[in-house]
């Protein structure tokens, strides 16, 4: 594995991804075109099985539509989407204020 994939699959790890996707976001970002991204899709939908499916992000950059600075900064900004949606955690019950036992 080259160094950019590793570096890219380092910022997949553990990551629930929202719903806006890489390629909405690079367009956003002003990385690619609509018109790039649905060539990159169709070269994506084309692979003939899921296993041998790329990241559209590694098509884009193949293409040299896309470079890895710009996927890392794609991905960042979902990675940072995602944790800004995340639910807080629960807190076990009877933790907080008065220790969980209420006095009679």
């Amino acid at each position: 594995m080259d160094k950019s994939k590793e570096k890219i699959e380092k910022l997949n790890i553990g990551i629930e991804y929202p719903q806006r996707r890489f390629g909405l976001i690079a367009i956003e970002k002003g990385f690619i075109t609509v018109d790039e991204l649905w060539e990159a899709l169709m070269r994506q939908k084309a692979q003939s099985s899921e296993a041998e499916r790329r990241h559209i992000g590694m098509i884009l950059k193949d293409m040299g539509y896309i470079k890895v600075p710009q996927i890392e900064e794609v991905l960042e900004a979902m990675k940072q989407e995602a944790e800004s949606k995340k639910p807080l955690p629960e807190l076990p019950k009877g933790s907080g204020r008065g220790g969980g036992k209420k006095s009679k």
